[in-house]
């Protein structure tokens, strides 16, 4: 019997939770100056942050466009969920891909994908204080911006044991 009862005890402090991970906290300051930069360097996807957590990894990126995308984007294994802070246009979300060709996005903290040609899907005008939650495997595009487009793309990518 001591033995069975050590064999529970040990099993059970293997999976005991692990210690918190802390808050991680990004201030209007900070992704306001990430984006005063990145206009400056014309850069399009700039990660702010990133975070392990229970189950995967979480970030926040600063996104500015100035023309509509030319391609349609899956990311194979990150959702992302976009809150629209200024400007406005046309998201493209489902559908499919033609011609499809394998992307990594990881140095944005968006994994792999496959970039191509958006076919179909539906699309919707959005614009500041819109939300849009865009689940891994889910083609999506802005097909027509009226003007600059800022918005924060929070990014899941789960673990995969």
């Amino acid at each position: 019997m001591p033995s069975i009862l050590a064999l529970l005890l040990a099993l059970s402090v293997e999976q005991a939770p692990s210690a918190q991970a802390p808050a991680v906290f990004i201030t209007k300051g900070e992704h306001e100056a990430t984006l005063t930069e990145q206009i400056a360097k014309n850069v399009v996807d700039q990660p702010i942050k990133l975070a392990d957590v229970l189950g995967g990894k979480a970030s926040v990126a600063m996104l500015h466009r100035t023309k509509p995308e030319a391609n349609a984007l899956v990311h194979d294994y990150v959702t992302e969920t976009y809150y629209i802070l200024s400007g406005s246009g046309t998201i493209v979300t489902g559908g499919s891909l033609g011609g499809a060709k394998p992307i990594d996005l990881s140095r944005f903290n968006a994994g792999m994908g496959q970039t191509g040609t958006r076919i179909g899907g539906d699309s919707r005008k959005v614009g500041p204080g819109d939300i849009i939650i865009i689940p891994a495997g889910l083609p999506h595009s802005f097909s027509q911006l009226d003007g600059p487009i800022s918005y924060l793309v929070y990014r899941f990518e789960p673990s995969r044991k």
